[in-house]
């Protein structure tokens, strides 16, 4: 008995340092039963036996296909004598405690798993009479669930004893050891909304998770408490509140709900501050309903008979004929009768002989040959025929690269110099490729410069920018030469956009 209870001693032993010193891998531990039915009579003296046990034991996976396993065996069987006349005792009890090497490997689908084994044990006879015996054999497991197998193994065990050599069959259960999953822990949520009180912004009123806990009447994401159209679905960026043209203007505050702009929802193409839908001249800017008003008389270009002149709108822009300046010069023939003057009843603000009137720059002199304005020198026409060759935008793109930046800052400078001329960006290409897109790459490549100089403090009616395409090369488009000098915007000062082509 004392012998038997050092079995159990060592089995727990083993079992402590298995598990303490093997490698952390998915389901590693393995515990098993069985029947098993061993013969001793045969090997030794040609008289079948069979006697029959149970075993019991425990496996871990250590490395790689191998399992370390410590199985505990107890059976009745006929032991064969060791008298010199051969014979079969009685019924005797058996026990064993071995150490196993498992060499094999039970994958996470595979629905058979064989393996083979060897190691070393302890047997005693009646709890005593021990001696060592060494099995080795091969066996298979056939998956029955995830973790459960039914097991069947032959052995062969070697003894130090004489005649008890055997054979056994087993037939039995293994089993893999694993953990159920923690269960997570349920969170405060007062209002019984799905979203817990940590993370509720409502957390005393029923909600969505897209509105972070808080009642979405229409189901837009936005909470009623910031949704300012709280019964119509919109969108986060317009305050819950549809925006059909995609313009960020709500429709409820867009005066153009199905047509992007930027004036109170509406567009504005040429830029002039009159939306279209009220603009009477929706490319040209303009201050007079959006048209252009070369004299400042209230009476648009193209209603006004004396677009040069001021005058009033009764008399279709032209002035009325008397002489209301006072100035000795009849209206009829004062070019000027609002306001009176020496220079053909003109004032010459500037005195460089050329009437307000008729100078473009009424309030810088010039000569009368560039209508009384200063002409643009030398080196300033060369700095921007430089820009023309310089500025340069990302490739295939209407993106200015970073290095134009400081040309173009160069050509505002040059605006301020000359604050009464006006800017013409038209933009060209070579010849490669489609026409209509490359029309399409020098507008939008012209507009890209328009709108830099417009962001960085030049008045838009001071600007005007068009794309030509391919249709007016200055080089050779065969050469590469050539279709370089063809990829270019221009940029030339003027005293009005009039006759521009």
């Amino acid at each position: 008995m004392r012998k038997f209870s050092f079995l159990l001693l060592l089995l727990l032993c083993v079992l402590l340092h298995t598990a303490s010193t093997a490698q952390n891998r998915e389901f590693p531990n393995a515990v098993h039963a069985k029947l098993n039915f061993f013969d001793y009579g045969t090997l030794n003296d040609s008289d079948f036996k069979l006697g029959e046990g149970f075993e019991i034991g425990y496996f871990r996976n250590v490395a790689p296909f191998l399992n370390i396993g410590v199985p505990l065996k107890m059976g009745i069987a006929k032991l064969p004598s060791v008298a010199e006349t051969p014979g079969v005792v009685g019924n005797s009890i058996t026990s064993s405690l071995d150490v196993v090497a498992q060499i094999g490997r039970i994958s996470s689908d595979a629905k058979i798993s064989p393996y083979a084994f060897a190691g070393a044990g302890y047997f005693l006879e009646e709890f005593e009479n021990g001696h060592a015996q060494f099995p080795f054999g091969v066996g298979a497991n056939f998956r029955i669930s995830q973790y459960a197998f039914i097991n069947a193994q032959a052995e062969f065990r070697k003894a130090t004893a004489d005649k008890r050599d055997n054979m056994q069959i087993g037939v039995g259960f293994v089993y893999l050891l694993h953990r159920a999953p923690a269960k997570p822990q349920p969170q405060p949520d007062r209002d019984k909304d799905g979203v817990p009180d940590v993370s509720d912004e409502c957390p005393d009123q029923p909600g969505t998770s897209a509105a972070r806990g808080c009642p979405d009447y229409d189901s837009d994401g936005v909470s009623d408490k910031e949704d300012d159209c709280p019964t119509i679905p919109g969108s986060a960026d317009t305050k819950g509140c549809p925006d059909t043209d995609g313009d960020s203007v709500p429709d409820k505050d867009d005066e153009c709900p199905t047509d992007a702009g930027a004036i109170k929802g509406c567009p504005d193409t040429d830029r002039d501050g009159v939306p279209d839908k009220d603009d009477d001249c929706p490319t040209e800017a303009g201050t007079v309903r959006g048209c252009p008003d070369a004299d400042y008389d209230g009476v648009a270009d193209k209603d006004d008979k004396c677009p040069r002149e001021p005058g009033t709108t009764a008399s279709g822009g032209c002035p009325e004929v008397k002489d209301r300046d006072n100035d000795g010069v009849p209206d009829d023939k004062d070019p000027c009768p609002d306001a009176a003057g020496t220079f053909n009843g003109c004032p010459d603000s500037d005195s460089d002989s050329v009437a307000d009137n008729l100078d473009k720059c009424p309030n810088t002199a010039g000569p009368a040959t560039n209508f009384g304005c200063p002409e643009v020198k030398k080196e300033t026409k060369a700095r921007l025929e430089f820009a023309t060759k310089n500025v340069q935008f990302e490739t295939g793109k209407t993106e200015l690269k970073s290095s134009s930046y400081k040309i173009l800052d160069e050509i505002i400078g040059i605006m301020k110099q000359y604050p009464d001329y006006k800017l013409s960006i038209r933009g060209h290409t070579d010849n490669v490729g489609d026409p209509e897109r490359n029309l399409r790459l020098s507008t939008e490549r012209a507009k890209a410069c328009y709108d830099y100089f417009a962001y960085r403090g030049i008045k838009p009616e001071r600007l005007r920018s068009a794309g030509y395409g391919d249709t007016r090369p200055i080089g050779d488009n065969k050469r590469t030469a050539g279709r370089t000098k063809n990829r270019r915007v221009e940029f030339d000062l003027m005293l009005d956009f009039d006759g521009e082509k």
